[in-house]
């Protein structure tokens, strides 16, 4: 692909442009194993640790061609999530971050989604020397993810052009992806999630994306120092389109497996469970929960986050569980956006550490206070 254009006709209000693509530039990150160019031979990517078999991330796809390249991440822009995402987890790191394994061997999360787990530990230079795969069922979701890695300055060119209109709005939710390039289908994405209602992502049957104008005052459409951020912090990961379930084939003892499925829901109207179009239900979550226990027998740390609701505590029961409070956003009404108390769900290592490091705080809690 030589250049990026939409046509006025097409996009009302947005002047036709066309965006010349950078040159090719080498892959630079602490990350092991994530230096590679465009002459490079990348048909198979291997990255070993120490002491440990070798994880391979087999197409060129997955791990991009680093045509556009940051140098160096953005002193004032922190990595964190580009897009906002139903359940996303930025006010709950806090509790997440306690419960990280302290060693670990490569970072697997099946349901990425806004990935605030995996910016904040890319932040603390927690998955430095590890290989990396973040995967998701939405296409369009892992497309913009590869983009931001792979072509960021083409798309930041692209998307400051995009307006907090509502017929532009609606034009550009209208344009078929058939007829987008990736770089036009990641601007697409970024642009409705930032201007759509609460920033909710949902499809009908047909597999539209079809949530309303949100009609803010302001729209933060463009962030580009932020999403240079987050494409430094992308170089060398692995990023998949793929179920949960191919998680089993992709994990080896001594992983670190972060779970953040859709939740099971608190109330028939409460369920944030269908924004694809086969949605995630009971039997999705019992196969989630059957996965889970096969890692965690397998010797692989998992750490896995759910509402605090009957059914969950019935799949779990036989694990490491705690229940935490954590504010959750996105709601028709604000007045029912609050904290509500979450499971945090541990197997494998992870569980016993969690179980060790719980012991130790009580006798130094019983020490102080005798």
């Amino acid at each position: 692909m030589g250049c990026v254009s939409l046509s006025a006709d097409v996009t009302h209000g947005f002047a036709s442009r066309t965006l010349p693509h950078s040159a090719p530039l080498t892959i630079r990150t602490s990350r092991l194993g994530a230096t590679t160019s465009e002459s490079a031979d990348r048909s198979s990517l291997t990255i070993a640790a120490a002491g440990n078999s070798d994880l391979i991330f087999p197409t060129e796809s997955e791990i991009g061609d680093a045509s556009e390249f940051v140098s160096q991440p953005t002193a004032l822009s922190p990595a964190r999530p580009f897009v906002k995402w139903a359940g996303g987890k930025r006010q709950l790191l806090p509790d997440l971050l306690h419960r990280v394994p302290q060693s670990f061997r490569h970072y697997h999360e099946p349901f990425v989604g806004g990935g605030a787990l995996f910016f904040s530990l890319c932040e603390q230079q927690r998955l430095d020397g590890k290989a990396v795969r973040l995967t998701d069922i939405n296409v369009e979701l892992i497309n913009t993810y590869r983009i931001v890695r792979d072509r960021v300055e083409t798309l930041i060119s692209l998307l400051s052009t995009f307006k907090n209109d509502e017929r532009f709005y609606y034009n550009i939710r209208a344009l078929d992806l058939k007829q987008l390039d990736p770089v036009q289908r990641a601007a697409r994405f970024i642009f409705l999630n930032k201007t759509c209602f609460n920033g909710l992502f949902r499809e009908n049957r047909q597999g539209r994306f079809n949530v309303p104008f949100g009609h803010y005052k302001q729209a933060q459409i463009c962030a580009p120092n932020d999403l240079r951020a987050a494409s430094f912090a992308l170089r060398g990961v692995c990023l998949e389109v793929a179920s949960f379930k191919d998680i089993e084939a992709a994990c080896q003892s001594g992983d670190f497996v972060y779970c953040d499925p859709p939740y099971a829901p608190v109330s028939r109207t409460a369920s944030f469970t269908a924004y694809n179009g086969g949605g995630f239900g009971e039997e999705d979550q019992q196969r989630l929960a059957d996965v889970v226990r096969v890692l965690g027998e397998r010797g692989v740390h998992v750490l896995l986050s759910n509402s605090a609701v009957p059914l969950t505590y019935a799949l779990y029961r036989e694990l490491h569980v705690e229940e935490v409070l954590a504010r959750r956003a996105i709601n028709s009404r604000g007045d029912r956006r609050g904290r509500v108390p979450e499971l945090l769900v541990a197997a494998g290592p992870l569980a016993a550490e969690l179980l060790a490091r719980r012991q130790v705080g009580s006798v130094a809690a019983a020490t102080i206070a005798e």
